[in-house]
């Protein structure tokens, strides 16, 4: 054993002779090559360390391995200079069954999303981020509206990446090194530099243009359930028409038709409720029988993202719609009464009125608050019940992808979606729910 050399001030003498005694350090069991460095301690532990460039945004990354002779492989994870990223715990030597675990792992996914800043498309990322995948979101203008997607994942696996949609070479740039990609693009009313055909058909031909070049192993598109050729509403028709084009160019593509969406900031509730504070009246044709099956946007976004992980999803299309079939007058006599207001001000009018209504509202869009606008093409939407095939008939469906019920529109929700919109005041409210005075609401 080394003796020690001098004497360290302040160093009790029984610690010094103890120091004496102790062997020196065993390095036979520490090899160094180029392939990595492999550490054995007395609990028999062998640490490899592998040190690797990450394509992608040229960073230094660590692949860690923790290994026993009895139990095997005990650990996986990736680290950088920033800390160690990921750890799952292993039994046995098959690495191909390693599970992702969390936004700091590694899942092996790199996903683009269109539209990821749309109501659907934050949700989808969110999702996809949980699972340590690294998602590029395309964004056009100046991307604060991308900035916040950040968050969704760890440091340096959200990317975001300008765009324009007639630019195809921005969008191969956004795919060229993704293995998944996912199309959430949408809108609700035509403008001057996009109809509806531009924003759906258009724009999935150059998507898919850049997938093929690209070698992208999966395509998800979003659609809607009423969607068809024949139908009135320009609407429909452009999602149909997406729909086949899809399928000729990508043939495994994966389609989620799904029916109204719910959920914080959308444009099904809100745009109800921001009618009945705006407006007097809520005009609705046929009495406002439809049948509607709305769904939680997060559901959805689950949907995709479980789709994206199977392989029996490739080619297929779901239909995804809630858990319940409400009428729509009913749901807004519901809503407005959440919002206590204490007049229900939904009325009958005839097609051609509703046309002309959604029309003049469309019109004033600069003006009127976004979720007050009820536009014509919706009236022509609301001829047709909402809801998805029949799924008895052999059609894919949202119990095919979730393991769990969605969440219904009722209750809580309901009221956590119209609390932000204030209704009629006075001294006290009457409803279906009772009498209750406005000390007792919480708004």
């Amino acid at each position: 054993p080394a003796q020690p050399s001098e004497k360290k001030k302040g160093q009790p003498a029984a610690r010094r002779a103890k120091a004496a005694q102790r062997p020196a350090a065993d390095t036979t069991n520490t090899t160094n090559n180029n392939t990595g460095r492999k550490k054995k301690n007395k609990n028999n532990l062998i640490i490899t360390k592998t040190r690797f460039i990450n394509s992608y945004n040229n960073t230094m990354l660590t692949l860690v391995i923790k290994t026993t002779k009895k139990t095997g492989v005990m650990s996986v994870g990736v680290g950088s200079s920033r800390g160690f990223h990921s750890s799952a715990r292993k039994s046995n030597w098959d690495l191909m069954d390693f599970k992702a675990g969390g936004r700091s792992s590694e899942s092996g996914i790199t996903a683009t999303v269109f539209g990821c800043t749309g109501f659907l498309g934050k949700q989808v990322v969110n999702n996809i981020g949980k699972i340590g995948s690294r998602v590029v979101v395309p964004y056009r203008g100046d991307g604060m509206e991308a900035r916040p997607l950040k968050m969704m994942g760890d440091l340096g696996q959200i990317i975001a990446v300008p765009i324009d949609v007639r630019d195809q070479d921005s969008i191969d740039k956004a795919v060229s090194k993704s293995n998944v990609v996912i199309n959430c693009i949408g809108n609700t009313m035509e403008t001057r530099n996009f109809s509806f055909r531009n924003t759906y058909v258009d724009t999935n031909k150059a998507i898919i243009d850049a997938c093929n070049k690209a070698g992208v192993q999966r395509y998800i598109n979003v659609s809607a359930v009423n969607a068809s050729l024949d139908s009135e509403s320009p609407w429909l028709q452009a999602n149909a028409e997406a729909d086949l084009l899809v399928h000729s160019e990508f043939p495994d593509a994966t389609t989620i038709k799904v029916t109204r969406m719910f959920g914080a900031m959308d444009k099904f509730i809100n745009q109800f409720a921001g009618l009945a504070n705006q407006s007097p009246v809520t005009p609705l044709i046929n009495n406002g029988e439809q049948r509607v099956q709305p769904i939680y946007v997060n559901d959805v976004a689950e949907a995709i993202t479980a789709a994206m992980l199977k392989p029996e999803a490739v080619g297929q299309t779901y239909y995804l719609g809630g858990p319940e079939t409400l009428v729509l007058k009913d749901l807004i006599n519901d809503l407005q009464e959440n919002m206590y207001i204490r007049t229900h001000n939904v009325i009958p009018v005839p097609m051609k009125a509703a046309r002309l209504f959604g029309y003049g509202l469309q019109s004033l869009r600069m003006v009127l608050p976004p979720f007050s606008i009820i536009t014509e093409d919706d009236y022509i939407q609301m001829q047709y019940d909402n809801v998805v095939p029949n799924v008895a008939g052999g059609v894919l469906g949202i119990q095919d992808l979730l393991e769990h019920e969605p969440k219904k529109l009722s209750g809580p929700v309901l009221e956590q979606l119209a609390h932000i919109h204030r209704g009629e005041r006075g001294p006290e409210v009457t409803s279906s729910k009772g009498r209750r005075t406005w000390d007792e609401v919480k708004i």
